[in-house]
């Protein structure tokens, strides 16, 4: 049951890029790190270039392009190393051709959540488990 955030500076991109960039990532989630397609949560979110910089030095606001961080949470025993890492070279390879040329190069972080930490439908990715296996 992963989620995803994606915050998005630079330029603005237009609806239908946006809309493209939700399903390549869930395509993404759901390939690469094996996630069931209907469970997968992607938020994608817009921030002022003026909000970001750039080893302390602003963005540019002129330049064209885009630049992103992207945060996946995953739970803690979902995914390897190998597949974060096909994962990350998967969203690089997306968001450069969905959105142009990179003022910041996109930044891929990955949150091991515990199970018992990560709740759905009112209860813990534990105790879901816990019933199925029983």
């Amino acid at each position: 049951m992963p989620s995803a955030t994606v915050v998005l500076c630079g330029k603005k991109p237009e609806p239908a890029r946006i809309a493209a960039l939700h399903r390549e990532m869930a395509s993404i989630i759901e390939r690469d790190l094996g996630a069931v397609k209907a469970l997968i949560a992607v938020r994608i979110l817009w921030d002022d270039p003026d909000t970001w910089s750039v080893a302390g030095k602003p963005l540019d606001a002129a330049i064209e392009g885009s630049g992103c961080y992207v945060d996946i949470r995953v739970s803690e025993d979902a995914v390897d190393e190998a597949k974060m890492a096909a994962a990350m070279k998967a969203i690089q390879e997306s968001t450069t051709s969905l959105l142009g040329k990179n003022v910041l190069p996109p930044y891929v972080v990955f949150t091991r959540v515990p199970t018992t930490d990560w709740g759905y439908k009112g209860r813990s990715i534990q105790q879901i488990k816990a019933a199925a296996a029983a």
